[in-house]
């Protein structure tokens, strides 16, 4: 019985013989298989699996080899921890900055008072109302330019206006008052007062209060309180600011009409008695200096003098020449309300002419004694031109008093 069954067990055990069929299949399949492969490399491959693996066998080892050496960080150079430093800095400044700037315009220098300067002729309570910036405004965020607009357009008197601020809480106004240069003939008994500047500054009826010239040129375009005058020449602006200009700066008084009508012969009158030929408006300055220097101390030395006629300095900036011709028949009355009569400047005792200075680059050369002994004009053997005229310049650029015209 027991033969039997070890018989049976090990039948049991023995691998069954692979079937034709099966065997068959198999080799189909590894031939499939081995079309898709070469013979250097399997077709499926984990690399970044490899590559893990790779690195942590590395590490591994690198552990196992020294297992007490710590790992350390790069040192930063001191280059880069200066550029820390520096941006830390301007990181700092920047926050610092940008709280001072929103405390300035929130909270701080707001306006509380107000300076007025240059001011002599209006109200200044009226200025700061005009002006128009009210308490508790950030003196920064104020609209200071068209304050300045408004007040130079309520006052014709001032001729520039500049609103500013001082910290902390003051509006600044600074003025530049006008300064009265002539008038101008609009109608009768109405007049225009023009500043220096050409600004149309007020207008009257009684211009004995002013000691002013009456411009008399082309005709005006613009009348306005306030606006600059406009002329249909536009070239009479800017030489009749000229001409104004140079009377106000050299404190020139007496002087009672300019005439630009023709502005190649624009001319002067002084006291209503003695016309001025400045001829065409080139070296304007030099030539009302010299013709008023030769009238104060050639012309006008005796006191109260009344002397009558045309004094021609058109060309005294080319030649050095002036010539005066007396002519009687001007009427000293021909002008309302004439100025008094400019203080003699170096006299003789006899009342002659006493020269200065009256030709050269400044308008003027070494001048001498201009009289005879009863106080007449001394110029020549017979004591006048043929036309009664006098030459004040000579040759040489200076004043020539012995010869006639």
């Amino acid at each position: 019985m027991k033969r039997k069954k070890n018989k049976k067990f090990k039948k049991t055990n023995i691998l069954p013989k692979p079937q034709l069929e099966e065997i068959t299949k198999s080799d189909k399949e590894d031939a499939m298989l081995s079309e898709f492969s070469d013979d250097d490399h399997d077709f499926y491959v984990d690399e970044v699996g490899e590559k893990e693996q790779i690195a942590e066998e590395e590490q591994e080892e690198d552990l196992h080899e020294h297992p007490s050496t710590p790992s350390r960080k790069k040192p930063i150079s001191p280059f880069r921890r200066k550029l820390r430093r520096i941006l830390s800095y301007v990181i700092i400044i920047t926050v610092v900055i940008v709280v001072g700037v929103v405390l300035s315009l929130t909270v701080l220098f707001k306006t509380s008072g107000y300076e007025v300067i240059g001011n002599t002729l209006y109200n200044e309570s009226d200025i700061i109302d005009v002006c128009n910036i009210g308490e508790g405004t950030n003196i920064f965020l104020a609209p200071k330019k068209p304050a300045a607009d408004r007040i130079k357009a309520s006052f014709p008197y001032f001729e520039d206006v500049k609103v500013g601020f001082k910290i902390p809480d003051t509006i600044k106004i600074e003025v530049t008052e006008a300064v009265e240069g002539y008038l101008i003939k609009i109608a009768d008994n109405d007049y225009l007062v023009i500043s220096t500047k050409g600004r149309i500054l007020n207008r009257v009826s009684d211009k004995s209060k002013y000691d002013l010239p009456i411009f008399i040129g082309p005709k005006l375009v613009s009348g306005d309180i306030g606006d600059y005058v406009e002329y249909e020449d536009e070239k009479v602006v800017d030489m009749i600011e000229n001409i104004t200009q140079v009377f106000a700066d050299n404190g020139y008084q007496g002087i009672t009409e300019v005439d630009a009508t023709n502005t190649a012969g624009i001319t002067f009158t002084y006291q209503g008695r003695i016309k001025v030929k400045l001829g065409i408006p080139e070296d304007i300055s030099y030539k009302i200096r010299t013709a008023m220097t030769i009238i104060t101390t050639k012309i006008d030395v005796v006191p109260d003098s009344k002397i009558r006629g045309t004094l021609d300095v058109s060309r005294c900036n080319d030649t050095k020449r002036s010539y005066f011709n007396e002519d009687k028949s001007i009427d000293v009355n021909a002008t309302e309300n004439p100025s008094a009569a400019t203080e003699a400047v170096g006299g003789n005792a006899d009342g002659g002419y006493d020269g200065g200075d009256y030709s050269g680059d400044d308008g003027s050369g070494d001048g001498g004694d201009y009289s005879d002994d009863d106080g007449n004009y001394d110029t020549g053997d017979d004591g006048s031109g043929d036309d009664g005229s006098y030459d004040w310049s000579a040759d040489d650029g200076g004043e020539d008093t012995g010869n006639a015209e």
